[in-house]
């Protein structure tokens, strides 16, 4: 099983903040972005079998212009919707970057994150198990898709950073996930300007 995490393109929210709202189009920019990661993902990640995304408006437009570019039907799941409450700024603070670099996940999560987490972890469960054999795309927010990294990987005290169509990428290996990039980005070397 090979799965692939996308967030959306640019959004009128990333560009002019609370003021576009939270469930913002793409800019023409993050259009333009999501039409090169579908393209990059035609040409170089063959076997995507299905594509999921969230339905809030930026990730729905980028998802339906990737699909178009992979010939791919698209399923919507309400529950890959971004986070609604800002949870990190209850998540605990690390005085040093060694002390917890291997420690075992800590026993607090914050109270505002456990329902989007619930939520986040039954889609990614839910398709997971429909595909077992299968390579899936998910196409969401940045909140979803570091939420799904590290349900996978079993901790939740590191954060996961993805730019507009960041691209990271897992293989179930039969006993483990492995991480095999994060973040990926060379198909906006064609022409995001």
């Amino acid at each position: 099983m090979n799965l692939f995490l996308a967030r959306h393109g640019e959004s009128e929210w990333i560009v002019r903040g609370d003021e576009a709202g939270f469930n913002s189009p793409l800019t023409d920019r993050g259009r333009r972005q999501a039409r090169l990661l579908g393209r990059w993902l035609a040409a170089n990640q063959e076997g995507i079998d299905v594509i999921y995304a969230s339905p809030l408006v930026r990730a729905r437009e980028t998802a339906e212009i990737i699909a178009a570019e992979l010939d791919l039907p698209l399923t919507f799941d309400h529950d890959l919707r971004e986070f609604e409450v800002p949870y990190w700024r209850d998540s605990d603070d690390y005085a040093s970057p060694y002390i917890n670099g291997c420690a075992a996940a800590p026993s607090y999560l914050p109270e505002s994150y456990l329902p989007f987490k619930a939520r986040v972890q039954g889609a990614a469960r839910r398709i997971l198990e429909a595909h077992p054999e299968g390579t899936v795309l998910i196409v969401a927010h940045g909140g979803t898709v570091g939420t799904i990294v590290r349900c996978l990987l079993g901790a939740h005290n590191f954060g996961v950073y993805t730019e507009p169509t960041g691209l990271h990428g897992l293989r179930w290996t039969g006993s483990r996930w492995l991480v095999e990039f994060m973040n990926r980005r060379e198909h906006l070397l064609e022409g995001d300007s």
